[in-house]
């Protein structure tokens, strides 16, 4: 390896990529080098048995399409001739024959690496052979590796069955198997000079993996001393000045709230922040009521919080003086940076050098605010936004679609913590933001939206610290091409692959959504509602449609209809007409009453057979005596709390409060009038949660039995 990095080679011939492997302990076909017929024939006569030769060199690419591969070679004629062609087709070129064992087996998969530029060394496995590019069925998984994300990626293709038995073919050797996947990763690490492993075929031969063929490609400048990955150390800044300051200062503070500056003092006052207001406006005097400053030296004590609101232009000196007087945080909400072009870039990084030297931490620019519901900080421009407070916590890259989380979030009745819009992260990420709320008791729940991530072991390092102890729903934008072009526009986010960010998420025990209601629905059930403790789901509903597609989600998302053993379906006998089902989904048969649904609620939840209940049209339906004459759906200001619903409804979700409490098993509703997502505060541990249709419920719920067996596997290694 040293050797040919030193020559400044790209790649390593077959037999050097063989034997790197094999140093490594991946099984490889016995052969040799030969640089003549002769030779040749000498090594398949010493294999003893069906040979393949291949001609290998530093300039013989492509070997198969030109020819340069023969197979199946049984005795020395053959070996000669073949050996003789080849020599003649790289004549001139440097090339010697690898002279291999021909290795037999129906089963073809494929191992590779490759280094992303943003988590660095990724491992893919998946089948291999010619038609690997067109069946595209892979796994991956981003190093450092632990047993379960191995498994994991074992599972994850779609021919997974192939590893065990399969028509008279014995059990692929996984213990070979995992240990060849972790061997890439070790060259990965030991090698920085390796940028791309291709091990294809990974033929079984029997039960054993053999590699068939290798490929190494390597970058000799890293090999000679440059970092083969680019990750930055950071330490978490201390964001307690920005969740709870005892005293904010609006630096660009206006009467005229149609500005900024006067928007921001507006609604920290209408928002009843307790601690003292310090508007800075170049003329002094008062702003809306307040005693203004002239400066920053003038405030009267040193604020936690500024709050700047001022242009471009003037913002780094604003942060230079903030170090002056002590001011630990400032959040910029001004535009104009890196997402404006070069010199708006250049502004940037001259803000953050200046934030780093005057011992500000930075927030933004180009942001919109934060919320702090706690601690009644309303500091978002221009809107008034007042949900009420709860575990949800929302992080945000785009100010626009932070705002739109957290208005759907007061619309729905769901309790929020804190709201932080982050804009351009020049200093402070989301990321941040985000490993500051891991230890956070008032958050158990977090929704980040994400653009970009900057830096993919920074992402894996936050992410795996915080899942197992509360959960991670990511909407991310940039996944695609038109996104990644769209995102560079808006914020200069950089987004890296979507697979191998997919997979990143995925070993780190994050949601990733791609649509603000579905996440802000998954959200919502994971602050609101107990972990399922397993798969197995009963389905209560008032008519037979809303169950055959429920029963149907739950197949598409490996959920279970929970057995209904014979104690339930007595129990059920006593409440239901002779003529019902008597099997999972439960249909009520249109039977009235709520009593009767929360009696049948009550015989589901306690089942010892039963993971989770979804009930589907019981609220909003005649079951419960609704009319249309009720009070308007959940869908406006104040709507989704006890006024949305009549008194029989209302018992009916004390009912629902009750059992998620004892039992420790989510319920979900779904109106049979349509309803928007919203739950119901019941001043409990958890809150009834009502989603729209039968599918969404059924998906929130397969991603919450996935989080919870995520979780409950962070003992293993």
């Amino acid at each position: 390896m040293a050797a040919a990095v030193a020559r400044g080679l790209g790649a390593l011939d077959e037999w050097q990529a063989k034997s790197l492997l094999a140093a490594y302990g991946i099984a490889i076909p016995g052969g040799g080098l030969a640089h003549s017929e002769d030779e040749a024939v000498a090594i398949a006569r010493r294999l003893g048995g069906p040979v393949a030769i291949k001609a290998i060199g530093a300039h013989v690419t492509h070997k198969t399409e030109c020819g340069l591969v023969a197979l199946n070679l049984s005795d020395d004629e053959a070996v000669r001739t073949a050996a003789r062609s080849l020599l003649a087709l790289t004549e001139g070129e440097g090339a010697r024959l690898l002279v291999e064992r021909m290795v037999r087996g129906a089963r073809e998969f494929m191992i590779g690496m490759k280094r992303d530029s943003l988590f660095g060394p990724v491992i893919v496995f998946g089948i291999g052979g010619i038609f690997a590019e067109a069946h595209k069925d892979i796994a991956l998984g981003v190093t450092p590796l632990r047993d379960r994300d191995i498994e994991g990626m074992l599972a994850g293709i779609r021919a997974s069955a192939l590893l065990g038995e399969f028509r008279g073919m014995p059990p692929v050797d996984r213990a070979a198997l995992v240990g060849a996947i972790r061997a890439l990763a070790r060259i990965a690490e030991e090698h920085p000079a390796v940028m791309e492993i291709d091990v294809n075929p990974l033929i079984v031969e029997g039960s054993t993996p053999v590699a068939a063929d290798a490929l190494v490609i390597l970058d000799h400048a890293v090999g000679r001393g440059a970092s083969a990955t680019h990750s930055r150390v950071i330490s978490t800044p201390d964001l307690t000045p920005l969740f709870s300051p005892r005293a904010v200062t609006v630096i660009g503070a206006s009467d005229d709230a149609r500005k900024w500056g006067g928007s921001l003092v507006r609604n920290l006052i209408d928002g009843d922040f307790a601690g003292p207001i310090y508007p800075v406006n170049g003329r002094g005097g008062t702003v809306q009521g307040l005693p203004a400053y002239a400066s920053i030296v003038e405030l009267p004590e040193v604020p936690d919080l500024a709050l700047v609101a001022l242009g471009a232009t003037h913002v780094s000196a604003v942060i230079e003086q903030c170090g002056e007087r002590g001011i630990p945080v400032a959040l910029v909400v001004a535009a104009g940076f890196a997402e404006a072009g070069e010199a708006g870039a250049e502004a940037e990084a001259e803000l953050v050098e200046t934030a780093r030297v005057s011992g500000v931490t930075l927030i933004g620019p180009n942001c919109m605010g934060l919320l702090a519901t706690h601690s009644k900080l309303h500091a978002v421009g221009f809107l008034e936004l007042q949900p009420q407070p709860g575990g949800l916590s929302i992080i945000s890259q785009s100010g626009n679609i932070g705002v739109q989380l957290v208005t759907r979030a007061e619309r729905r009745g769901v309790g929020i913590d804190k709201y932080v819009s982050v804009g351009n992260q020049a200093s402070t990420s989301a990321l941040d933001v985000l490993d500051a709320l891991g230890d956070d008791e008032k958050t158990a729940a977090a929704l980040v939206y994400l653009e970009g991530i900057g830096d993919g072991r920074r992402f894996l390092e936050v992410m795996r610290r915080i899942t197992p102890k509360k959960p991670v729903v990511v909407l991310r934008g940039g996944l695609t091409e038109y996104g990644r072009r769209a995102a560079a526009s808006h914020t200069g986010a950089m987004a890296g692959s979507a697979d191998v960010f997919m997979a990143a998420a995925h070993q780190a025990g994050c949601l990733v959504r791609t649509g603000p209601d579905e996440s802000l629905d998954l959200a919502l059930c994971l602050s609101a509602l107990p972990r399922p403790a397993g798969r197995r789901v009963a389905v209560m509903t008032l008519g037979g449609g809303w169950g055959v597609l429920a029963a149907d989600e739950l197949a598409r998302n490996d959920l279970e209809l929970a057995p209904l053993e014979p104690s339930v379906l007595a129990a059920l006998d006593e409440l239901l007409p002779g003529y019902w089902c008597r099997s999972n989904p439960v249909d009520l048969v249109a039977a009235i009453g709520s009593d009767l649904s929360s009696r049948a609620l009550t015989v589901l939840a306690e089942s010892e057979m039963v993971d989770a209940v979804v009930v589907l049209g019981i609220l909003r339906s005649p079951s419960t005596g609704w009319t249309s004459d009720e009070p308007a759906a959940a869908g406006v200001a104040g709507g989704s709390g006890r006024g949305s619903f009549n008194t029989a409804e209302n018992a009916f979700l004390d009912r629902v409060t009750e059992l998620m409490t004892s039992t420790g098993k989510p319920i979900i509703n779904v109106p049979l009038r349509p309803l928007e997502a919203a739950t119901f505060p019941g001043g409990g541990r958890y809150d009834p949660v009502m989603l729209y249709s039968p599918v969404a419920a059924v998906r929130a719920l397969a991603a919450m039995a996935w989080y919870g067996e995520y979780v409950d596997g962070q003992e293993g290694p």
